[in-house]
């Protein structure tokens, strides 16, 4: 059959640009849902020829059972009712042989928004669970790896299907894991970015190479997220086509990093794909593992294909000449490696004037120092109000801003996060609000149960408050004893005070002992709760004594209850 006859011309080019396309069935039906054309994974799924194929309606090829809710999805798309959907549905092959297949179709549309077309792709399932299960049975070699990211990291089978992703999904995406893992996520991108991610996919298998695209996303919550994805495929255990891809929030540029370990050739292609500078040193400070994208920030992409080749101790010679004061940073290298500090955020400069950020990762393994696993990123363009932004987030996460008894913040993380986000708010006049409380009867659960008892009653209650979701700029913080706060920059008063239920609920629900309280048979705690406008008149400090005063007067009520601060 001559299908110039049925296409027009752009149509028929992209047709052969598909027709031999492997990891999916690529068709296109007309206004009444007879094919128009297809790919030949058709006949390796069906047996049915292509020519016998064209002309014919899709039902005719769909098991009875599922035919009525074809029909109802096909009329609610004719109708404008929605753009696509997506069914899992049993297909009857030349033989009568059954062939589960995920089905999506969505509908075409001219200049003029009427529809013209419909296009859909079909993906076998027959093998799903069986992939699924089997890379379950090895995704130890990705943990290492996906535990310590931000950025949220899959392997995928060759038709898209979701082998393996990692906790930041959830995160990122709202999406518990068993309900990604199994599924095609071609359903949360949006419509106007279909056909563009499916090709994207097919270039990159078809010509065997890292490529990088933006696409948008939903939400759990039906919003659209703009994410930055990189995939690249590789062999699995038994020589099939599966993809790793790395993914990341660009909506508000969110920063993201990971604590990386060497690992195996898994891991080497994994850190390939990453899109920031990755170095690792063993414990002599000698490079062992780097990437591209090492080279492409010290070399701005400029590198031949002959130092790439040149080895380890060239790249690291040549790399010497791109820094500004190499000296300078070559001490405070040796004093980060000798001192064994964890470092975050430290900059230098290039000398054609571009600013390096750099992370410093001791790796250790059962307490015995591997080396070192360096990370940069250029953060030339980087606004400054997000970089101090940035930087401040990962002071918070050293040492010397956690508290060793429950492992959240401590006072003076708190102090100084309160000192700048007041800052901070000042410039937008939005509201800040602050939570204090304290563990009811405390002294008296010391009494009864002993101090040990009482350090790990706290360490309990540090462990629930990071149990719960919090917003990007909130800061959970151990104040001093048994008194904990919450410092919540942007919320409103109303808003605290939902917060500062979950926080008396997920207190109580751990239903934690303690025969010494006037109260109750369980751990207790009251809440005072402050919110104000941050201006430069006001002090932060008052926004702390009000929440005191909110505290007391819910202790005077008999505890176990929540105060918010009024001047009256």
């Amino acid at each position: 059959m001559d299908y110039r006859e049925i296409l027009s011309e752009s149509e028929y080019k992209k047709y052969e640009e598909l027709i031999n396309v492997t990891n999916a069935v690529l068709f296109k039906l007309d206004q009444g849902g007879h094919f128009l054309s297809m790919n030949l994974e058709w006949s390796n799924i069906t047996d049915y020829s292509l020519d016998e194929t064209v002309g014919t309606h899709f039902l005719r090829y769909v098991n009875e059972k599922d035919q009525q809710t074809i029909k109802e999805q096909f009329g609610m798309l004719a109708d404008r009712q929605k753009d696509g959907f997506f069914l899992e549905v049993e297909l009857v092959s030349k033989q009568g042989q059954s062939e589960y297949v995920h089905l999506f179709l969505r509908s075409d549309l001219d200049e003029n928004h009427t529809i013209i077309s419909f296009s859909g792709t079909i993906s076998s399932l027959s093998s799903r669970r069986l992939h699924v299960s089997a890379f379950r049975e090895n995704d130890d070699n990705y943990r290492l790896i996906s535990e310590n990211m931000t950025d949220m990291v899959a392997v995928m089978a060759e038709d898209g299907l979701v082998l393996y992703a990692s906790p930041s999904h959830t995160t990122i995406l709202g999406y518990e894991l068993p309900e990604y893992v199994g599924s095609y996520p071609m359903k949360h991108i949006h419509q106007d970015d279909w056909e563009r991610m499916f090709n994207f996919f097919h270039e990159m298998i078809l010509n065997w190479t890292t490529l990088g695209i933006e696409y948008r996303c939903a939400h759990k919550n039906g919003k659209y997220l703009d994410l930055e994805m990189k995939c690249t495929p590789i062999k699995g255990p038994n020589g099939e086509i599966q993809v790793v891809s790395v993914s990341r929030d660009i909506t508000a540029r969110k920063r993201a990093e990971a604590d990386l370990r060497q690992a195996n050739n898994k891991f080497k292609t994994l850190i390939s794909s990453l899109p920031y500078g990755i170095l690792v040193e063993d414990e002599n400070s000698q490079m062992t593992l780097y990437n591209d994208a090492y080279i492409d920030i010290f070399f701005a992409g400029g590198y031949s294909k002959k130092l790439h080749e040149a080895g380890q101790l060239q790249v690291l010679e040549e790399t010497k000449q791109f820094i500004e004061n190499y000296e300078a940073y070559e001490k405070q290298k040796k004093q980060i490696t000798q001192n064994r500090l964890n470092c975050r955020g430290d900059e230098f400069q290039l000398k054609d004037g571009r600013t390096i950020e750099r992370d410093a990762i001791p790796i250790e393994e059962d307490g015995r120092f591997d080396g070192y696993l360096w990370i940069f990123r250029d953060v030339t363009a980087k606004k400054i109000s997000e970089q101090k932004l940035q930087e401040a987030n990962q002071l918070f996460k050293s040492l010397s801003m956690i508290d060793g008894l429950t492992g959240i913040a401590n006072r003076r993380c708190f102090d100084e996060a309160l000192e700048n986000e007041w800052k901070r708010l000042t410039e937008v006049s939005e509201p800040v609000s602050l939570l204090l409380f304290d563990i009811d009867f405390f002294k008296a659960f010391n009494d009864l149960y002993g101090h040990l008892a009482g350090d790990a009653c706290l360490q309990k209650v540090g462990s629930i408050l990071k149990t719960i979701s919090w917003g990007d700029h909130d800061l959970i913080a151990r104040y001093g004893g048994e008194e904990f706060t919450v410092l919540l920059p942007g919320s409103t008063a109303e808003k605290a005070a939902e917060i500062a239920q979950v926080v008396k609920n997920s207190i109580g629900y751990a239903a934690i002992p303690h025969k010494g309280s006037k109260i109750h048979d369980f751990l207790t705690v009251s809440i005072g709760i402050s919110t104000t406008i941050a201006t430069t008149v006001d002090k932060p400090t008052n926004l702390i004594n009000e929440a005191d005063k909110a505290l007391y007067e819910a202790k005077r009520n008999g505890r176990n209850q929540i105060a918010v601060y009024s001047k009256y």
